[in-house]
C-alpha cells in the first residue's frame, strides 16, 4: 500500500493470504519467516494485538483506524516516529454493534455498525479522550446476518453504505436489503444506488 505520506509499508491486520495451500491469518499467529513472497516483496508486522480487526483507514494525519466485528471495537493505531511500525494500539471505542466499517473526511472518523453510522468530529485530536459519537443515521435494518458494514466515501463526497441480504438465498420484501445506499455527510438524503448486491465485503 502507498500511504499519502509515501511511504510504502505493509500492514499485516486481518488480511488473508494463502499459505501452503491454507488462510493464514495475522491475528492468530504471524511469523513473516513462513511467508513466500515474489521478488521484490516484503512483509513485516505493523500493529499488535488489534484484536478483531477488519477494515482499516489512513487519515490524512497519518493514524490508522481499524474497525471490528464481534469484539465491537474501534482502535486507532498510532506511528508517531514514522519509522512503519505502530508505537500504541488504542481503542477509541467499545460495546458497539459490530462497528465493521471506518471511513474519513475532513477531521471526522465515520463508523458503520449494523443499524447505524456514526461521526466522530475531531478525532485525530482526541485520541486519548474520544468524544462521544454523533449519530448521523439510524435507521438501517438491524439484522445480523450480512449486516455488518463496509463504507467509504466516492468521489462524489457522498458516503457509501451496503445492506447485506438477511439471509443466504433469498428474496426479502424490504427493498432495502441487498443493495448499496448513499447519504450525505450529515446522514441526510439517504438514497439506494445499486440493488441486487448480497454481500458487499469491500468496494472502491
Amino acid at each position: 500500500m502507498k500511504f499519502a505520506s509515501q511511504r510504502w509499508i505493509v500492514v499485516g491486520l486481518t488480511l488473508f493470504i494463502l499459505f501452503s495451500g491454507r488462510p493464514f491469518c495475522f491475528a492468530q499467529a504471524f511469523d513473516p519467516g513462513r511467508i513466500k513472497l515474489p521478488p521484490g516483496f516484503a512483509i513485516s508486522l505493523y500493529a499488535s494485538p488489534v484484536p478483531g480487526a477488519r477494515s482499516m483507514i489512513l487519515s490524512p494525519g497519518g493514524v490508522l483506524f481499524v474497525g471490528s466485528r464481534s469484539e465491537g471495537k474501534v482502535y486507532a493505531i498510532v506511528d508517531r516516529n514514522a519509522d512503519n511500525r505502530a508505537d500504541e494500539v488504542i481503542v477509541i471505542a467499545k460495546g458497539l454493534n459490530s462497528p465493521n466499517g471506518v471511513a474519513f473526511r475532513g477531521t471526522s472518523l465515520y463508523v458503520a455498525e449494523i443499524n447505524r453510522i456514526l461521526r466522530f468530529d475531531n478525532i485525530e485530536n482526541r485520541l486519548s479522550n474520544p468524544p462521544s459519537p454523533v449519530v448521523i443515521y439510524d435507521s438501517y435494518p438491524k439484522d445480523r446476518h450480512h449486516g455488518w458494514k463496509f463504507i467509504a466515501f466516492g468521489p462524489d463526497g457522498l458516503l457509501y453504505v451496503p445492506v447485506g441480504a438477511p439471509c443466504n438465498v433469498c428474496l426479502s420484501s424490504d427493498k432495502i436489503f441487498a443493495t448499496i445506499t448513499r447519504m450525505r455527510p450529515d446522514g441526510s438524503s439517504m438514497e439506494i444506488f445499486s440493488r441486487g448486491v448480497r454481500n458487499t465485503v469491500g468496494f472502491d
